[in-house]
């Protein structure tokens, strides 16, 4: 959808659409179940212009949740799955603030359960909202119409994943001085124009985004063509980040270190560390508190089910580089690497045990490291750590692999609930990607999605390794 033209000012079209689609939806189910409640009759006698001005102040402090919360972000199509889950994490938030909010402003409450239905079923109509955007994009006035500039194979990989995941673009074609730069390319799209023609081709095109995929830019690049669109509301996204937003990853390979250096992100205060390691602390308490039978049934199967110790202590590298000893359920063999010493566990490793390929599956063997996480070695959420025998070595074939250890290590991660297990060096290198982002966008909104999908992948045993 392109841009649109509200207050003298250009918006995406789409996050328009969402805002006030989730203004309305906000609005209309906390008026009406603060109306229709039984329980809260006593709100019927409340001046309806003040239940107005009480309800609009959630449903803005709703709407700000989910802008932080990564709602309105410029991404056309996401997964349904992950859109839920997105909204989810972002509403928990919401009724945690508004139950903060209704305990030290009792004036501003509507009822315990006008505002719980309410943010329920607002929640749900979010949802709904864009699953049905997610019906839409076949219609090409709906479609975020894209210009690359750069007819280059950094731009032919970006339309590939464009077309294989996110179909909520219009892809347009190129601009390239360099007309037989497409002959490399396989995609079928053409070069409109030069890079002098830009300011043409996209009043022609009518293009919302340019994504600027020139990798040689010294004397090639269009500043006053690319600030004129830029100023007339186009926008301008550099590949790096535009690849970030629409895979969940940060691309390695060809990256340059400014970008890393220059981009958003990466902020990691002492407040944001001191609330992550609290919340650490408190879901360790927790789990450890009511999984404890769990850990019992999972120790006496594994008692019976092979010869050898129930826990396995293995060394990892952590934060800044430093190692630790991981503890996990044995789920192999007794003393399985005697003969192999140190290698990749495949999917259907044979040293994999009956009761082993169960607490894979549900991730159950990593239920002791919320003892590493207590001692302050690990996070619940991070980057997996990995032996240093493998550290050394990825580290000399996979750019920036360092970086990861800038974080504590988590028992889940992004990498892990957004790629298959994997056991070579190409696999290494993808899950590299998603580490990386989220070493920088951490934040307790990803820590939420992330959970939300760990929590399907125990019950449901989905994307499991």
């Amino acid at each position: 959808m392109p841009p649109l033209r509200l207050f003298s000012r250009y918006f995406p079209g789409r996050t328009l659409v969402l805002i006030l689609g989730d203004l309305f939806i906000l609005t209309a189910s906390l008026y009406f179940t603060g109306y229709l409640s039984v329980a809260d009759s006593r709100i019927l006698s409340v001046d309806p212009a003040v239940f107005l001005a009480k309800v609009l102040a959630l449903v803005f402090l709703g709407l700000g949740t989910f802008y932080v919360g990564g709602l309105y972000d410029p991404i056309p199509h996401l997964d349904r799955k992950e859109a839920a889950a997105r909204v989810l994490s972002a509403a928990l938030v919401w009724g945690i603030l508004i139950a903060a909010l209704a305990f030290s402003l009792p004036s501003l409450s509507l009822g315990r359960l006008s505002l719980f239905l309410g943010v329920v079923i607002g929640t749900l109509g979010v949802i709904g909202l864009r699953w049905f955007l997610s019906l839409m994009p076949a219609t090409n006035g709906l479609r975020e119409r894209l210009l690359f500039l750069g007819a280059t194979p950094v731009a032919d990989r970006l339309i590939s994943e464009l077309e294989a995941n996110n179909p909520g673009y219009e892809i347009l074609g190129y601009v390239d001085d360099h007309p037989g730069h497409e002959m490399a390319l396989s995609n079928g799209f053409r070069v409109l124009g030069t890079t002098q023609q830009l300011h043409e081709v996209v009043a022609t095109t009518k293009a919302g985004t340019i994504v600027v995929a020139l990798t040689e830019r010294r004397g090639k690049f269009p500043m006053q063509a690319i600030m004129d669109c830029k100023l007339r509301g186009i926008r301008i996204e550099d590949w790096p980040t535009f690849y970030e937003k629409l895979t969940g990853k940060i691309v390695v390979q060809n990256l340059r270190p400014s970008w890393l250096v220059f981009s958003e992100g990466f902020n990691r205060t002492r407040v944001t560390r001191l609330v992550k390691r609290a919340v650490d602390v408190a879901l360790s308490f927790l789990f450890l508190a009511l999984g404890w039978p769990i850990f019992l049934l999972i120790t006496l199967a594994i008692r019976l089910d092979s010869p050898g110790p129930v826990l396995l202590r293995q060394q990892r590298v952590g934060e800044q580089g430093r190692t630790f000893n991981l503890l996990k359920f044995r789920t192999m063999v007794d003393d399985a690497e005697a003969l192999t010493g140190p290698v990749w566990t495949s999917e259907e490793d044979p040293r994999i045990t009956r009761i082993g390929h169960l607490l894979r599956k549900t991730r159950l063997d990593e239920f002791p490291q919320i003892i590493n996480v207590l001692k302050g070695e690990m996070s619940f959420i991070g980057p997996r750590p990995e032996r240093p025998h493998f550290v050394e070595n990825l580290q000399e074939k996979i750019p920036y692999y360092a970086q990861r250890h800038t974080i504590k290590p988590g028992i889940t991660g992004w990498a892990q609930v957004r790629y298959r297990y994997g056991a070579t060096i190409e696999d290494a290198e993808e899950k590299l990607q998603y580490d990386l982002y989220y070493v920088k966008n951490m934040s307790i909104f990803l820590d939420l999605l992330i959970l939300l999908f760990s929590i399907q992948v125990v019950l449901f045993g989905k994307g499991a390794r």
